[in-house]
């Protein structure tokens, strides 16, 4: 009886870390086809993560779901390998967890963006109105990189969030706990 509660522990032990481990993993894209699109009401998959195309809110607050997610290798978020351009779309991530923390690369390029934190929407210009802000309880920092790319970090439970805007690239959106 003694052994079967160890192995029975051990086991429960292993699906908790492995959870733990399924949200570290870092969303990069690369397992799409380059040049793909994708559309509103699409959900797209990678490292257990779901992620739904919902509509976009233009600076005047109007809602459009005439927008699209694309497949590049441009480099215009900053990071290797392939990215996506957001085109008039916001993507929702769902994590396998709630992550305490999350950073993002991203390369914004004209228009305006949409970040939504635990149900709270900011419609900004650019990614510099929101440095420093807290959003849906997560404290939000921006570096700067080089010309328009930077990094996004949120910091606190996340048990939602998604981006989306105009001319907006992103790529390597790592979640951690």
């Amino acid at each position: 009886m003694k052994r079967f509660t160890f192995i029975m522990m051990l086991l429960s032990t292993l699906i908790i870390l492995s959870g733990c481990i399924l949200v570290l993993k870092c969303i990069n894209f690369e397992g799409f086809a380059f040049g793909a699109t994708y559309h509103f009401g699409d959900t797209l998959w990678e490292s257990a993560t779901k992620m739904t195309l919902k509509e976009f809110y233009w600076s005047n607050g109007t809602p459009t779901n005439n927008g699209n997610l694309k497949v590049d290798n441009k480099g215009l978020a900053g990071h290797t390998g392939l990215d996506v351009n957001l085109n008039n779309i916001t993507v929702a991530f769902t994590f396998p967890s709630a992550p305490t923390g999350l950073i993002l690369y991203y390369g914004e390029y004209g228009g305006n963006i949409n970040v939504e934190v635990n149900g709270d929407l900011k419609n900004v210009q650019n990614f510099a109105d929101i440095n420093g802000a807290v959003i849906g309880g997560v404290n939000v920092s921006i570096t700067n990189v080089v010309g328009q790319k930077g990094v996004l970090n949120l910091l606190g439970t996340i048990n939602s969030f998604s981006i989306g805007g105009q001319e907006l690239w992103i790529d390597h959106v790592c979640p951690r706990k």
